[in-house]
């Protein structure tokens, strides 16, 4: 259980991961899911449209095997952290987006014939299966495993950082609402806590 306390101790999650959930949902209850959507569309800029654009790929699933494969030159035990939370990653949105909440629209397809959303070109918008964010849940899986891993502060901010700029990008781009995004980074972390119990208790249990 150590990794679970140590982690809610970590300074960039308290000041980076923890502020961004409590804001988001208080966004969330005060506006709900509708209007604080249309809040955020509305909020545009070149540097924005095209920062994000790119962003964002750092939740695709790509990034696993490629963390999964230079991890196991570094340490192997890490290897195994990744690999396990991309199995649960697998999982979990299979679980939710195809059993749970399949068919659930995105924001394009929520507010079609009623509100015109800022879109993004060459940006390809999904229109359902939108609860929960995949690209939070991966980004926020990966970040909170490099926070774990790592020992050096600066990076550990830097890694924080990056999962909630990659959870933002996806209501940014119209990909999904802020309620989709919030899940997606609670799973995420949870996912990647889990992935370190698993390997620490069950597969590292007779090593010190």
């Amino acid at each position: 259980m150590n990794k679970f306390a140590n982690f809610f101790k970590e300074k960039s999650v308290l000041y980076l991961i923890i502020p961004f959930l409590i804001l988001g949902f208080a966004f969330q209850l005060i506006y709900g899911k509708s209007q604080s959507h249309l809040i955020i569309n509305g909020v545009h800029n070149n540097f924005g449209d095209f920062f994000f654009k790119y962003i964002t790929h750092l939740g695709d699933g790509i990034i696993f095997p490629v963390l999964i494969i230079v991890t196991l030159f570094l340490k192997f035990k890490w290897s195994l952290y990744f690999f396990t939370a991309s199995l649960l990653t697998l999982l979990f949105m299979y679980l939710t987006k195809q059993l749970l909440f399949h068919g659930m629209p995105r924001p394009i397809a929520f507010f079609e014939n009623l509100e015109n959303l800022y879109l993004i070109n060459g940006v390809k918008v999904q229109k359902s299966n939108s609860f929960p964010s995949g690209h939070t849940t991966t980004a926020f899986a990966i970040f909170t495993l490099l926070i774990l891993i790592t020992k050096n502060n600066y990076l550990k901010f830097t890694f924080a950082l990056l999962a909630v700029i990659a959870g933002f990008s996806r209501i940014y781009l119209s990909q999904h609402f802020l309620i989709d995004v919030l899940a997606g980074a609670i799973l995420g972390v949870t996912i990647a806590l889990i992935s370190c119990l698993i390997i620490d208790k069950i597969c590292y249990k007779n090593t010190k």
